[in-house]
């Protein structure tokens, strides 16, 4: 059944959604080499997926859904506990989840208040993304392999994850009001919004 109902791509999705507590009960027993690699295979199927769904022309709702939901939790969960053993600041960590939250609860008043509207990310959301991923790695891996480049990595990759994250959601509030604002003077009914990443 899972077959009919769920694409290639779709399933990829949902096995990084499983790969979820797997990283974070080895982050908690501090198996950090097994955590990065399970990290790696989560940050792979997500560049997978979407190639695939792509490539064989299975662009699914459910994917679209799906795929968006899994890296949130994949990076909620990894800057949770990389902040609870001290591999990443605090502040970098309410960061990221304060942006994410904010733009979530943005969104769900737009489709309340003005109906459901496809989401797209930008690219500055995409790059933010890749950077919050990429400090999560570097973090995991420097627990793995602790020395003084690696932390200077760590630091690199958070100043950059923090200047990214604040751009994305600067530059998601700016087009969302000119948006709006375009929109409603020619159809409001019909008009898109652009989707947080």
């Amino acid at each position: 059944m899972a077959s009919r109902t769920l694409t290639i791509a779709d399933q990829i999705t949902v096995l990084r959604l499983i790969f979820i507590p797997l990283f974070a009960i080895l982050e908690i027993e501090k198996s950090y080499g097994w955590a990065l690699a399970v990290l790696a295979a989560a940050i792979i199927s997500d560049s997978l997926d979407g190639t695939l769904a792509r490539y064989l022309h299975q662009e699914s709702p459910v994917g679209v859904a799906l795929d968006p939901i899994a890296d949130k939790f994949l990076m909620a969960t990894a800057f949770l506990l990389l902040a609870f053993r001290g591999a990443l600041p605090w502040w970098i960590t309410i960061v990221v989840l304060s942006r994410d939250v904010g733009l979530i609860i943005t969104a769900l008043l737009i489709t309340l208040i003005a109906g459901y509207r496809p989401f797209r990310p930008s690219l500055l959301g995409k790059v933010s993304t890749f950077f919050q991923m990429a400090t999560i790695f570097v973090a995991v891996y420097s627990q793995a392999h602790a020395t003084f480049a690696t932390q200077a990595v760590v630091h690199l990759a958070i100043y950059l994850t923090l200047a990214f994250t604040l751009a994305s959601s600067v530059h998601y509030l700016v087009t969302q009001r000119t948006g709006q604002r375009s929109t409603e003077r020619i159809a409001p009914a019909t008009s898109e919004a652009a989707v947080p990443d």
